[in-house]
């Protein structure tokens, strides 16, 4: 995705001390603000459901993501978030609700020293779709790894339904309506002829 990058972010960029914080957002039944810093940061993101400033929480939930890939191909793109399953916050949130299709968006803040920095300052890195979850347990963790897909997940999907009778049997199982749909072979005319 095309970026254009404000003074005051390139000259932090080219700076000797970077500070950067990434800005987690998982839009469940109650939208979860995560940041990796470890102080919480407020931002008002132009993604998020509700209006106003959130306050993205430096929690010690959230453990990772994987790696996001930028191409200028239209592809799917993945992402695996890890949270500790030991603060059962998130997990509760997962198997609590309906999750399957809700959106995660990451940011990634470029930060002063003392964590302040402007909007313009910030960038979506991803956004995407939960499209499941795994919990893992060990004896002494736990985790729960969200896997998300970019909005291209479902691009090859076929919707719809077709003109034959078994697509028609899986909503009408009684009907036979499309039964001789095969051997129509004139063509039909729509509208005026």
């Amino acid at each position: 995705m095309t970026r254009s990058i404000v003074s005051s972010a390139q000259t932090k960029l080219a700076s000797r001390s970077l500070f950067v914080a990434d800005l987690i957002e998982l839009q469940l039944s109650t939208t979860l603000y995560y940041t990796t810093t470890n102080a919480n940061i407020q931002f008002d993101s132009d993604t998020a459901p509700d209006s106003g400033t959130n306050t993205y929480t430096a929690q010690g939930q959230f453990l990772s993501y994987g790696n996001i890939n930028e191409t200028s191909d239209l592809r799917i793109s993945s992402l695996d978030l890890t949270f500790t399953a030991v603060d059962t916050t998130t997990l509760a949130q997962l198997t609590n609700n309906d999750y399957i299709d809700k959106r995660v968006v990451i940011y990634r803040a470029i930060l002063e020293s003392d964590y302040s920095f402007t909007p313009s300052e910030v960038f979506m890195i991803f956004d995407g779709r939960i499209s499941g979850y795994n919990v893992r347990e060990t004896n002494d963790t736990a985790t729960v790894t969200v896997q998300a897909a970019s909005q291209f997940a479902d691009f090859e999907r076929l919707n719809g339904r077709r003109t034959n009778p078994a697509s028609q049997n899986v909503h009408f199982p009684n009907d036979r309506g499309m039964d001789f749909s095969p051997e129509i072979v004139q063509d039909l005319k729509w509208g005026r002829a």
